[in-house]
């Protein structure tokens, strides 16, 4: 569950309604600690006077931005607001345990076993899993599943390029084997455009499997109105810009939901959900400001979320353009200038500082207390040593009036010209629209720039190769490549080792040491880590799972 990312560019989140860009980026203990914590305290914290007993809750109701929403075909989609649907219709083969995004548990498959070469996944099916017509879940659906997204060629059929093969190899088994290692693979297949579906149902409606299916498949428009899935939910019907509503799956495996319905309310501006929320119309509101959300704090039967979005909003510098910024210290006077902790008061509750490329909840990712913090004197220094003792003149681009998350750039691009500013470094501002601003980041066009980068899954993987040198990000848009010195050849091998790497600790070893050479030497500055925002009702709502990929979890709500 979703800035810039393959997910139409990645996560680039702008005024209520607007359309993200997919990427270029669609999930370990600190994501686990915060959001268990989170539920057991916030959730679990009502008064006695807020549990007075209300009547049995037969619909829930979701105030939620329908955004860029184009189709619930699980095969066809890959944009940021769809999976919170797709989940409640949909199981993969495996998934988190409930709020932790750092280990996978079974759903589809019940267990699996890995090959010592890491490329051969056995996975044995749950003989329980019924489709929502009734009939019992089997191999050739997962295969079936997996084949038409691919061959639909969607905007997520990318994720299965590693694939050599998908088999059946037992009643109730199926083996995929992979051309070379993907380390987090497993963590790719919690996603909900690898969804499983009943062969049977979605053929019966024009859908294939075949490799024609990019120019045969017709069954996306019957998927946009009804579903083929297993999961707690059936799709009852999608009404663009209103509501899409679903009911409970009389055949589901796993513990029925303790109400009947659940509609998704479109609600664009964030003000409105607030209101309904406080007023009662509906049980969770999805899309909050920070402002709004630090305003629900403390108020009678309303809860706040903080879900991190595991996205990481940087200012990157192209190295090859504006003369000063071709110097490696003018980086390092950058990166040192910015004072990170008093940009926590313009995000509020909205976010958190991060250490490096990693937030913080992914596996990898270093320890937050080795972030950068402000140096003026070391700032000054350094820009002494790139012998630019007084500054010099940059131009910064960001996307007007996008948001982090609901974090406004303009606020944090206004706030980082301001730090520089009092090193001596001249910062132009331009913002420009969104679409013009990254198809120009994309051409390595902007001597520097602020933008954020999202997870399609959630994996160090979508992050660091990306950022190293030569890779998606740090190659063509900042035109920082393995040659441009030994350092930047260390920190491209670490990071390639790594993704090679099986054993956990070393790979750990290899990610930190990749980091650390990166914020000393590296072309970045880290700024945050967005926060989702979602507002619930306490007198309703007892638990519920969250994560940045689907959101919130409907499957899994308890009622007070």
């Amino acid at each position: 569950m979703k800035q810039d990312n393959r997910r139409l560019g990645k996560r680039q989140y702008s005024l209520p309604g607007a359309q993200p860009s997919r990427r270029e980026f669609l999930q370990h203990s600190a994501v686990a600690t915060a959001l268990t914590s989170l539920m057991s305290s916030a959730v679990a914290g009502a008064t006695s006077a807020q549990a007075a007993q209300p009547k049995k809750l037969d619909t829930l109701v979701v105030a939620v931005q329908e955004g860029d929403t184009r189709t619930i075909d699980p095969d066809d989609a890959d944009e940021l607001t769809v999976p919170i649907f797709l989940r409640a219709i949909y199981d993969q083969m495996v998934t988190f345990p409930g709020s932790i995004v750092t280990r996978v548990v079974p759903d589809f498959a019940n267990k699996w076993e890995v090959s010592s070469d890491g490329l051969t996944y056995v996975f044995a099916l749950n003989p329980n899993i019924k489709f929502s017509n009734g009939k019992p879940a089997t191999p050739e659906d997962v295969i079936f599943s997996y084949n038409r997204q691919r061959y639909l060629k969607g905007p997520a059929s990318w994720f299965q390029d590693g694939v050599k093969s998908i088999e059946k190899t037992g009643t109730h088994e199926i083996t995929i084997k992979l051309n070379s290692i993907n380390v987090d693979w497993l963590f790719l297949l919690t996603s909900p455009f690898l969804s499983i579906e009943s062969a049977e149902m979605v053929k019966a409606h024009g859908g294939t499997g075949a490799q024609s299916a990019a120019a045969t498949d017709t069954a996306v428009a019957w998927l946009d109105q009804h579903s083929a899935g297993s999961g707690p939910f059936i799709l009852d019907g999608w009404q663009h810009g209103s509501q899409l509503t679903v009911s409970r799956n009389p055949y589901y495996w796993g513990k029925p939901a303790p109400f009947d319905r659940v509609v998704f309310r479109f609600v664009e501006e964030a003000t409105v959900q607030r209101d309904l929320l406080v007023r009662g119309d509906v049980q969770f509101a999805m899309n909050l400001s920070p402002d709004i959300a630090a305003s629900l704090q403390g108020q009678r039967n309303i809860g706040v979320l903080d879900v991190p979005s595991l996205a990481t909003v940087w200012l990157g510098i192209n190295v090859n353009l504006n003369p000063a910024l071709k110097h490696p210290k003018t980086w390092e006077a950058i990166k040192y200038a910015i004072d990170y902790d008093g940009m926590a008061q313009l995000y509020k509750g909205g976010g958190k500082p991060i250490a490096s490329c990693l937030p913080p909840g992914l596996p990898n990712a270093l320890p937050i207390d080795e972030r950068i913090k402000q140096d003026l004197s070391r700032a000054k220094a350094a820009l002494a040593a790139a012998g630019y003792p007084n500054g010099f003149p940059m131009v910064l681009t960001y996307a007007s009036g996008q948001l982090y998350y609901n974090v406004p750039a303009s606020l944090i691009a206004t706030y980082v010209q301001e730090n520089l500013n009092r090193v001596g470094i001249k910062v132009n501002l331009r913002p420009v629209p969104s679409t013009e601003e990254l198809t120009e980041i994309r051409a390595g066009k902007l001597e520097a720039f602020i933008h954020e980068w999202g997870l399609d899954y959630v994996g160090w993987t979508d992050v660091l190769p990306l950022f190293a040198p030569g890779g998606h990000v740090a190659g063509p848009r900042q035109n920082w490549y393995p040659n441009y010195s030994r350092d930047a050849q260390k920190i491209a091998d670490l990071a390639k080792e790594a993704t090679m790497t099986l054993d956990p600790k070393k790979q750990q070893t290899l990610c930190w040491e990749a980091q650390r050479l990166m914020n000393e030497v590296g072309p970045f500055a880290w700024l945050f880590e967005p926060y989702i925002q979602i507002g619930y009702r306490t007198d309703v709502v007892k638990s519920v799972s969250t994560n940045p990929v689907w959101y919130v979890d409907v499957g899994t709500v308890e009622l007070v």
